[in-house]
């Protein structure tokens, strides 16, 4: 590990591309793209970044997919690092989630967007709802009264399914999480772009916007054990525009794609579109301060990246998480 990382404190280290569902919300375009990243090559990764570092196990695919995942979970915590993953959670295997506890993986992240069988059915495209929560179960009696992995519940919040909201924090408290963690739709801004600018966060829920709302009013004025951390604008109101600039991902994380690209970010992750570098060809360090790089973030300084241009991250619209739960 080289003083040259001091600034890179988040890693996304993509397991797979593979995956058993087909959520509405994610790039289903990409699936079996390329190939699950080889376990040597994860950890020579993890070899150079610096202890305490963040590494996300989460990509396009389902993680537990990935035959390795507890072997390369216990690897990155042995080198220091804080290691977790989002995951549809389908599909874990018994003896992967005593793997996680065993080797105190820092956070599993479970999506659970749907408080049925049918709305599941209707995002994921397989009916694999009751297999959702059993297993989500499971894994709260396997971890005990253990403090590691935080099992933290995912919901992202969309026109279809924001009724869904008190009906699955009502389940992931009584499966025995420990957060609801509500997350807005990241649309890229398509609808939301004026004069080339992210208008605003509320734009994918314009239209419903009271509605949803007030259903996060009745969400969280329910006492609950559970902590429920809510995007700031549905509950404090649509922030005004801000300027450009507001994100931090080049300059403090990075994405690797599990056959070895760079990309800026988990909206840039295709490395058809950009990719800043060959993480099984070169080191990280040169990489992170090469020619690439340090061009991308000078465009990006000066508002010229596109892509950028029409995501809500860029005007610090997205990301802005505040906890509102009341504790017993």
């Amino acid at each position: 590990m080289s003083a040259g990382l001091q600034d890179l404190d988040h890693v996304y280290i993509e397991l797979t591309v593979k995956c058993n569902l087909v959520c509405t919300f994610c790039d289903n375009s990409m699936r079996n793209l390329y190939r699950d990243i080889p376990p040597e090559r994860f950890r020579e990764i993890v070899d150079q970044l610096k202890p305490g570092t963040r590494i996300g196990l989460h990509g396009l695919g389902e993680p537990t997919l990935h035959k390795k995942i507890v072997e390369l979970i216990g690897y990155a915590k042995q080198k220091g690092m804080y290691v977790y993953f989002n995951s549809n959670h389908t599909v874990t295997r018994e003896e992967q989630m005593q793997g996680f506890v065993d080797n105190e993986l820092d956070e599993l992240r479970i999506s659970m967007s749907a408080g049925s069988r049918e709305a599941f059915l209707g995002y994921a495209g397989k009916d694999l709802f009751d297999e959702l929560l059993a297993r989500a179960r499971r894994m709260v009696e396997i971890r005990g009264d253990k403090q590691k992995p935080l099992l933290r519940a995912i919901f992202v919040l969309t026109n279809e399914n924001f009724r869904d909201l008190p009906t699955v924090a009502k389940n992931a408290e009584s499966i025995g999480f420990d957060e609801l963690q509500v997350q807005a739709l990241l649309d890229w801004g398509k609808d939301g772009v004026v004069d080339g600018k992210y208008g605003d966060l509320g734009s994918p829920y314009a239209e419903n916007i009271d509605a949803v709302r007030a259903v996060v009013a009745e969400t969280i004025a329910a006492k609950r054990r559970i902590r429920i951390v809510l995007p700031a604008f549905v509950q404090d109101g649509v922030p005004p525009p801000r300027e450009p600039g507001g994100c931090q991902w080049p300059f403090n994380a990075m994405w690797i794609t599990s056959d070895g690209h760079v990309t800026p970010c988990c909206n840039l992750h295709d490395p058809r579109q950009i990719s800043l570098g060959d993480a099984f060809e070169n080191r990280i360090e040169d990489i992170w301060h090469g020619q690439q790089y340090s061009e991308f973030r000078s465009d990006y300084r000066a508002d010229k990246v596109d892509a950028c241009r029409s995501c809500p991250v860029h005007y610090g619209q997205f990301k802005t998480y505040t906890y509102s739960y009341e504790e017993e």
